[in-house]
């Protein structure tokens, strides 16, 4: 009887590369759920774009929806030598005529003459502080310098400023009011030693109140900050006009550059999100991939949204009135000559369109009705996306751990297959001993 080989594997079957082609074979059917996913990921990726630009319209669109967020103003002065001027959006439209005739000051008082700054020159002392605020007491001893004094009262938060001043021969301690004018002026009250700031002929520089003239109307004031002499105006007087002087001007307009950034700034924002939209819903003779957005109903339904509020008529008033319209590639584009002249012309032209035409309002709406987060309608759209996708990975789970499962259930069997024949093998082989 002749005898009985196998080569290799005791069956001569690749069994493993068998199985893991089998089990490839199983998964195969999951390509087309993994692609899904990955479609539906990038959909959602694209939503999330479109939100922050909406969110972007949204702001800005609020931030132009106010009259007060118009009426913004302003000013220059004719002479930055003898006032600087800021406005807030109350200022109204006008040239002042300022005229400075002296500045504020603040008391400056030196104390008694000393030999030395050292250590107990003072002697042991105090000094009481007083204005219309309150009284700050500061003590010393014997062991303080001057410069230790003057420490205690500047940390004291008094109010008065402390410094150590040397004339060439002696030193003194001089205090400065921390606040200009005379009603801010400090009493001081020596005990001790004392310094000598309440002797009446220390005071080296008398407090003094800012005196001026404003469109003919003498004011003063205790600072050089003026805040309330015209509504919406901030004047910082710097130096007093000399005899001969002209008087400053200080003209106060409207702010119509600021306007035209507001405008240009939503139209960008409006832009942006247009652009994105556009991307997703145009033809351009090249098949959208399946994971883009493309005859996307809910886009189609933004995209006229805004189109139609950017061309609407808004209580007698356009976007095309402002300069602002549609260009070649679907984008709102601004005639920035255009736009200069309407407000040259009407100040509150921006603010005829987005406040009384209720633009801003609705454009703000219309970017948070899609944009917002929680049940905005691309949060909600979102939402399916998300639930598309587990979905499906909840099949391809499914699938895959099906094929696992058929996978170690072939290895089990082609591995009882190999050990019986195995047995077959030995079995054989004994035989082919006995028989010769």
């Amino acid at each position: 009887m002749s005898s009985i080989n196998f080569n290799g594997l005791v069956s001569g079957l690749d069994t493993s590369t068998m199985i893991d082609q089998l089990v490839a074979a199983e998964k195969a059917s999951a390509t087309v759920l993994r692609q899904r996913v990955s479609d539906v990921t990038r959909q959602g990726t694209i939503l999330d774009d479109l939100t922050t630009r909406l969110l972007g319209v949204r702001d800005k669109a609020r931030a132009i929806d106010q009259a007060s967020e118009h009426r913004t103003a302003k000013a220059t002065s004719s002479d930055a030598d003898h006032a600087s001027v800021v406005v807030s959006g109350g200022a109204a439209t006008a040239t002042h005529s300022l005229r400075v005739d002296a500045l504020a000051r603040a008391q400056v008082t030196t104390s008694r003459t000393f030999a030395s700054a050292g250590a107990g020159v003072a002697g042991t002392g105090s000094i009481d502080i007083t204005t219309s605020a309150g009284t700050t007491s500061v003590s010393w001893t014997a062991s303080d310098t001057l410069q230790d004094i003057a420490d205690r009262i500047n940390t004291a938060d008094a109010a008065s400023t402390a410094s150590v001043v040397y004339d060439g021969t002696n030193y003194r301690l001089v205090a400065t009011a921390r606040q200009t004018g005379v009603a801010n002026a400090p009493t001081y009250t020596d005990g001790g030693a004392g310094l000598g700031w309440s002797t009446p002929g220390n005071v080296t520089i008398p407090a003094s109140d800012a005196r001026f003239t404003l469109d003919g109307i003498a004011m003063t004031r205790s600072t050089n900050l003026v805040a309330d002499a015209a509504s919406g105006v901030t004047l910082t007087l710097k130096r007093a006009h000399a005899s001969g002087e002209a008087d400053t001007a200080i003209a106060v307009s409207a702010d119509t550059d600021a306007e035209k950034t507001k405008v240009k700034e939503l139209v960008d924002a409006f832009n942006a999100a247009a652009n994105l939209v556009t991307s997703q819903l145009s033809y351009s003779g090249v098949k959208k991939g399946t994971d883009s957005l493309f005859g996307d109903s809910t886009l189609r339904q933004l995209q006229l949204a805004m189109n139609r509020a950017a061309t609407d008529s808004h209580g007698g008033k356009t976007l095309a009135g402002l300069g602002v319209t549609f260009d070649r590639t679907g984008r709102l584009s601004i005639d920035d000559t255009k736009l200069t002249a309407t407000l040259a012309a009407d100040p509150r032209a921006a603010e005829r369109l987005f406040v009384d035409g209720g633009l801003g309002t609705k454009l703000g709406d219309l970017a948070d009705q899609y944009g917002r987060s929680g049940d905005g309608i691309l949060a909600t759209k979102g939402k399916s996306l998300d639930s598309q996708a587990a979905a499906y990975q909840k099949q391809i789970d499914r699938i895959e751990d099906a094929a696992t499962k058929v996978g170690e259930r072939l290895r089990d069997q082609f591995t009882k297959l190999e050990k019986a024949l195995s047995t077959m093998q030995q079995q054989s082989a004994r035989l082919t001993a006995i028989l010769g």
